[in-house]
C-alpha cells in the first residue's frame, strides 16, 4: 500500500540529518556572505560557493524527509558529514592562488561528497525502482552532482580538453543547478502533487525533460552545436511549461509565504533559460545579441543562482513535502 506522506514544517518532527542541513546551510550562508564581501569572487565563483555551501545542503535535508533507510541512510549520512568542510574548501579553492595543485586539491572533497550522494541515488533506485517518478527524480539531481564537481576540479587544473576554458567552468554550475537543483526542486512539487491530486501524463512528461535535459545539453555542448541549440530550446520549452505548471497547479494549494517564493523561483528559470538560449541561437546563425559572453553568464547565473535556486530551495523548505512511503 502506499502511505501519503505529510508536510514537514520549518519547526518540530525534524529528524536528525535535516537539522544537520539546516545548520549546515546557516553555516555555509554566512560564510558565502562573508566571502562575497571581503574577496574578489567573479560571477560564477560566487553562485558555485552559493550551491556547495547552501542549496545543496538544503536539497540534501529535504529530499531525506523522511529520513532513509537502510544503505542508503548511510551513504547520505556520509554526505551530509562532509558537506560542510568540503563546500567550505570549495570557497577556499576560489581564494588560493590559481596555477598550482591547491585549489584543484581543496576541491576534491567535494567530489567525495557528490559521490557519496550518487551512491545514495543508485541505492535509492536500486531498492525501490524507478517509481514514484518525484523520488527518481530526487535521485537524479543527486547523481548528476558529481558531474559539476568533477568538471570544478578539472577547471582548477586547467585540463580543458578541446573546450574554451570557461566551458568547464560553466559545467560546473550547470550540474549544481540545473543538474541538481531542479531535479531536487522538481521531485519536491510532484510530492505535493502526489499529495493532493497524482501526478498527471503533463507533469510526468515535463519530469523527462528534466531528468534528461541537461545530459542532452551537456552531449551537445562536448560535440554538435546543432544538438546544443535543440537540447538548449526543448529544455527550455520545458522548464518554462513547468514553471507555469507549478504556478498554477502547485503552488496555490501551498501555504501564502512558501507559493509566493515557489511561484517566483519557477518563473524565474523560464527566464534565464530563454536568454541562454537566445544567446546561444544567435552565436549559431551569426548574428550577435551584443552582450558580451561575461554579461550573459553572469546574468543567467544570477537569475539560476538567487532567484531560482535560493528563493526555490528556501520556498519548499517552509513546508516540505514528505515522500511517500511505498510498502
Amino acid at each position: 500500500m502506499t502511505d501519503v506522506g505529510t508536510e514537514r514544517s520549518s519547526v518540530g518532527w525534524l529528524p536528525s540529518e535535516f537539522g544537520r542541513t539546516d545548520v549546515n546551510a546557516v553555516v555555509g550562508g554566512a560564510a558565502w556572505v562573508l566571502a562575497v564581501a571581503v574577496a574578489d569572487l567573479d560571477a560564477i565563483q560566487r553562485a558555485v560557493s552559493l550551491a556547495v555551501l547552501v542549496v545543496v545542503p538544503l536539497g540534501m535535508g529535504m529530499a531525506a524527509t523522511p529520513a532513509f533507510e537502510g544503505a542508503a541512510h548511510r551513504w547520505y549520512t556520509a554526505a551530509v558529514l562532509g558537506q560542510p568542510v568540503a563546500g567550505l574548501l570549495v570557497l577556499a579553492s576560489f581564494l588560493l592562488p590559481s596555477g598550482g595543485l591547491g585549489p584543484a586539491l581543496a576541491a576534491v572533497p567535494w567530489v567525495a561528497v557528490t559521490g557519496a550522494l550518487g551512491v545514495t541515488a543508485i541505492t535509492r533506485i536500486r531498492e525501490r525502482g524507478l517509481w514514484p517518478l518525484s523520488e527518481t527524480l530526487i535521485d537524479a539531481g543527486f547523481a548528476y552532482a558529481i558531474v559539476g564537481a568533477v568538471a570544478l576540479v578539472l577547471h582548477h587544473l586547467g585540463i580543458t580538453f578541446w573546450f574554451d576554458p570557461v566551458i568547464v567552468f560553466l559545467t560546473a554550475i550547470h550540474f549544481h543547478f540545473a543538474g541538481f537543483v531542479l531535479p531536487v526542486l522538481t521531485g519536491l512539487a510532484g510530492r505535493a502533487l502526489g499529495d493532493r491530486v497524482g501526478l498527471g501524463p503533463g507533469f510526468r512528461s515535463l519530469a523527462a525533460v528534466v531528468l534528461l535535459g541537461p545530459a542532452f545539453i551537456a552531449v551537445g555542448i562536448s560535440f554538435s552545436p546543432v544538438v546544443e541549440v535543440l537540447a538548449v530550446g526543448g529544455f527550455t520549452v520545458a522548464v518554462g511549461a513547468l514553471g507555469g505548471y507549478i504556478v498554477l497547479r502547485i503552488a496555490p494549494g501551498r501555504p501564502p509565504v512558501q507559493r509566493v517564493l515557489v511561484s517566483v523561483s519557477a518563473l524565474a528559470l523560464p527566464v534565464s533559460m530563454l536568454l541562454a538560449l537566445g544567446y546561444g541561437v544567435s552565436t549559431f546563425a551569426g548574428f550577435g545579441l551584443r552582450i558580451p559572453i561575461g554579461t550573459m553568464v553572469s546574468l543567467h547565473g544570477s537569475l539560476n543562482a538567487y532567484w531560482f535556486a535560493l528563493v526555490g530551495a528556501v520556498g519548499w523548505r517552509l513546508a516540505v513535502p514528505c515522500a511517500a512511503r511505498v510498502e
